[in-house]
């Protein structure tokens, strides 16, 4: 294997603006690189085509196709620039150098940016910031993640995402000032659990179902804490979405009807499918429950159903405020009768 130092002088690279490097048979074992993306990088050894195919999969989950890298040839004195996207998998060469990415993206750079805002010379506004006071923050934010995700704005969602991080970021900034935790807890404690509770990925134990795998996950996640199967599911949650998560959870060891057909008629079944002039208020509570229960049955998410209606009745009402305001009226002139046709109409057109 050539020098480093001499690859460093074959590729024209200045070692003191910052280098890493790693083998090719390393990178090749890996799912993601484990490279700061603004330093430059040396990928040595390439030359197996499993390994390259391998190599070049996982720097593509980081560095753009377009980026432009050096290659250094053992047969030729300069080395050949071409973009990543360029490479053959059969290529044979002493290294691969990476620059680094034009737009600064380290996760290290983005906390040393945020410890910065919190230090003395920093921002005032994020220097009070509580864990308390960012609460409402986190909770906007990760309501705008899902408002991208609905609307398949994936542009959208790229930023909401970066916004979220910086919600997580400075918790875990605020609590190693007041020497709690940092962000490496938080990432080795996640990394960890992760392991831990995918024997079947990171161990020798054999899956051969999804339900299985939700099955071990509260098997070990009990073993790791003392409670019932309940327990872990935040009271802060959406009431629609928290049903469906302790439902979820109860099915997990055994309490559940054994299909939607049983859930539906247990529906039903209760004094609100009878004739009555009107629902009680906790009976209005089991509805949804029970509402809730049979969305699961059919597999479908209670939660993003009724957003879907939602989002369908703002666009059908704003239609029908169209409507009548070009009749020169306002809704409380119409009779019941005119309304529910009007607004029949607009549910052809909004459909």
């Amino acid at each position: 294997m050539i020098a480093i130092d001499k690859l460093v002088l074959t590729l024209g690279l200045d070692p003191g603006l910052g280098l890493t490097s790693i083998s090719a048979s390393e990178l090749a074992a890996a799912y993601f690189p484990p490279l700061n993306p603004d330093l430059g990088a040396l990928v040595l050894e390439l030359g197996s085509t499993q390994t390259n195919e391998r190599v070049l999969n996982v720097l593509r989950a980081q560095y753009p196709r377009d980026h432009r890298v050096l290659i250094a040839l053992d047969n030729e004195a300069l080395p050949r620039e071409l973009s990543l996207d360029e490479l053959e998998a059969d290529l044979v060469a002493l290294a691969l150098y990476l620059p680094p990415l034009k737009s600064h993206s380290s996760f290290e750079l983005l906390q040393n940016t945020v410890a910065h805002l919190r230090a003395p010379e920093g921002c005032p506004w994020d220097r009070e910031q509580t864990h308390e006071s960012l609460r409402k923050h986190l909770l906007e934010e990760a309501y705008e993640v899902l408002e991208a995700i609905d609307r398949a704005d994936l542009e959208e969602l790229r930023e909401e995402l970066g916004d979220l991080l910086l919600q997580l970021l400075m918790h875990a900034q605020i609590a190693s000032e007041d020497g709690n935790f940092n962000m490496s807890d938080v990432v080795s404690g996640i990394q960890a659990k992760l392991i831990r509770r995918h024997p079947h990925v990171f161990g020798d134990v054999e899956v051969t179902s999804v339900d299985q795998v939700l099955n071990n996950w509260e098997h070990y996640k009990s073993e790791e804490k003392d409670g019932g199967p309940l327990d872990g599911v935040p009271h802060a949650l959406p009431a629609l979405a928290q049903s469906a998560e302790l439902q979820d959870r109860a099915s997990r060891v055994g309490f559940q009807w054994p299909d939607a057909e049983l859930a539906l008629r247990k529906f039903k079944d209760e004094p609100w499918a009878e004739d009555e002039p009107q629902l009680e208020p906790d009976q209005i509570g089991d509805l949804l429950f029970a509402i809730v229960n049979y969305s699961r049955q059919i597999k479908e998410d209670a939660e993003a159903e009724l957003q879907r209606a939602n989002q369908q009745f703002r666009i059908q009402f704003a239609n029908l405020l169209q409507i009548v305001s070009d009749t020169g009226k306002g809704l409380n002139d119409l009779e019941i009768t005119e309304l529910t046709r009007l607004w029949n109409d607009t549910r052809d057109v909004s459909a």
